[in-house]
C-alpha cells in the first residue's frame, strides 16, 4: 500500500472510533430519556387524563431510537473490524 493510503485508512479508523464513541453517548442519552419517560408514564397510567396514548407514543419513539443505534453501533463496531483486517493485510 502506498503511504497515502494508509493516511486514508489510519484517519478513517480514527473516524469510526470517534462515531462509535458518540453513539455509546446517545445511547446512554436515550436510556436515561427512557427511564424517565417510563416513571413519568406509570404516574400516568393511574391518573384520569387521556395523555396514557401520547406517553405510550413517546415511550415507543425513545425506544425504537434506542434500538436503532444499538443496530448502528453494530455497524460501526462492524466497520472498524473490516477496516483493521485491511490494515492487517496491508502489512504483509
Amino acid at each position: 500500500m502506498a503511504d497515502n493510503d494508509e493516511e486514508v485508512l489510519r484517519r478513517s479508523l480514527d473516524a469510526v472510533d470517534r462515531h462509535r464513541t458518540r453513539l455509546l453517548v446517545g445511547l446512554a442519552v436515550g436510556t436515561a430519556a427512557l427511564l424517565l419517560a417510563l416513571y413519568h408514564a406509570s404516574g400516568v397510567v393511574h391518573a384520569p387524563t387521556n395523555t396514557f396514548i401520547h406517553e405510550i407514543f413517546v415511550l415507543l419513539v425513545i425506544w425504537m431510537t434506542l434500538l436503532t443505534l444499538v443496530v448502528v453501533i453494530q455497524m460501526t463496531v462492524m466497520t472498524k473490524r473490516i477496516l483493521r483486517a485491511i490494515e492487517l493485510a496491508s502489512k504483509k
